[in-house]
């Protein structure tokens, strides 16, 4: 590129002196400026309101930072969210909760499979932190009232290995950050890992969920406490989660006197007799289930008359998860069933158990349930998950569309999404 400078030289301008009358005009400008800058400020801040005041308990503000090299694994590098979900608050397990008597709302239910935080996982946690897990899909999760996962095994630092099982996991403690900052309301404990590091890791789970606000179900010191629902008041009404498992090793169920899970054997008639007590005690009840053969699409004969079976009870949403891959889904009784979500932060080793979503459903008492599915697709190095388009989702959704078509319920698949409007 050619410069043209001039031959001339210029002369400098004559400097003139400011009169008292400039300055307090530019003194009046400059004062101007800054508070126009100042109302701005706090107008867009994610942390202040636009009146200016503190954050109300129904906003929660998450800002998660990665290091330069979270590009490396398709990461941004920084994200900071303002969410408005509406509060959601637990009771005590066990403890009774009033029905309410007024009509209750539409609950929406935002919900993802199984979630590991050891292995590559955990690798990554320990690199990144636990809050950067669920960063690409926080915002499906958190917008909902009650957003649901199944937690796969402990979150400790304690415990010994169980020696005799092939596959054991512990998460880092820092997963709890994950969770928290994802807007994850209420976890299933009750699967075939939970025993993994034995009732110490188990005891220090439920205590750091505690500790983070996060409801359980599914697992506890006893039977009793292993049996209980997980309850919850939401601006729809209140909510009884409960959660099972079908897959049950030697040992892991809960006792009257030793702790463990919550399993489906062999009282089937306690299992009912426990989604009626919760039907008739608060306005929505979900039910969790790890069920089902690894690795199947096809939901199997037990898993369908169960599922039955517990909506008959009272139940208005089944939540599946176990075979690492996606199952169909189904309205029995207008209500939905979800067999299995796939997993949903795992270190997968194909591309079908890396392909998941998150389910979200808008229930409703005497009215069919929406259905929402936003398809999602699990980094292949670190696990961690992250929405897909194009291609990738139109994969995932045209196969949950064929396994639902199965069970009788059609799905609407368009821009990346599979709906069932009513």
């Amino acid at each position: 590129m050619t410069f043209l400078h001039s031959s001339r030289r210029c002369s400098p301008a004559p400097v003139r002196r400011l009169s008292n009358r400039d300055l307090a005009i530019a003194a009046v400008l400059l004062w101007a400026m800054v508070a126009g800058l100042t109302v701005l400020y706090l107008r867009h801040r994610p942390d202040v309101p636009a009146s200016g005041v503190a954050p109300s308990a129904e906003v929660a503000v998450v800002a998660t930072t990665f290091p330069a090299a979270s590009t490396a694994v398709g990461l941004p590098s920084s994200t900071a969210t303002q969410l408005t979900k509406p509060p959601t608050t637990s009771a005590s397990t066990g403890s009774s909760l009033a029905t309410t008597t007024t009509q209750p709302r539409e609950l929406l239910v935002a919900a993802g499979g199984d979630v590991l935080g050891d292995r590559k996982v955990g690798d990554f946690i320990d690199h990144y932190g636990g809050g950067a897990v669920f960063a690409k899909i926080q915002p499906f999760l958190a917008s909902a009232q009650l957003a649901f996962v199944n937690l796969e095994g402990p979150i400790s630092d304690q415990g010994q290995r169980a020696a005799w099982k092939e596959y054991t996991f512990r998460a880092r403690p820092a997963l709890v950050d994950g969770l928290l900052q994802a807007g994850i309301d209420v976890v299933s404990l009750a699967n075939n890992h939970a025993l993994d590091y034995g009732p110490a890791a188990l005891r220090d789970t439920i205590a750091r969920l505690d500790r983070a606000g996060i409801s359980h179900a599914g697992a506890g010191a006893d039977a009793t406490q292993a049996s209980a629902p997980a309850l919850l008041t939401t601006p729809a009404g209140t909510v009884s989660v409960l959660a099972f498992t079908d897959i049950i090793p030697g040992g892991f169920a809960a006792t009257a006197k030793t702790p463990g899970v919550n399993v489906t054997t062999p009282d089937r008639k306690r299992l009912l007799e426990a989604v009626r007590a919760a039907a008739a005690k608060t306005d929505f009840v979900i039910v969790s289930f790890h069920w089902g053969t690894e690795y199947d699409p096809s939901a199997d004969q037990n898993q369908r008359e169960l599922a039955h079976r517990v909506i008959d009870a009272g139940a208005d949403l089944i939540i599946g998860h176990h075979p690492h891959v996606i199952q169909g889904l189904e309205l029995y009784r207008d209500r939905l069933i979800a067999y299995s979500l796939g997993d949903f932060v795992w270190d997968h080793w194909s591309r079908e158990t890396g392909e998941t979503f998150v389910l979200r459903v808008t229930l409703a008492r005497s009215a069919l349930p929406v259905i929402e599915v936003v398809p999602v697709y699990l980094d292949e190095v670190t696990g961690v998950p992250a929405p897909i388009s194009g291609e990738g989702a139109a994969r995932i959704l045209g196969r949950l569309a064929r396994l639902s078509a199965d069970l009788g319920l059609n799905l609407t698949v368009a821009e990346d999404r599979a709906w069932f409007r009513p």
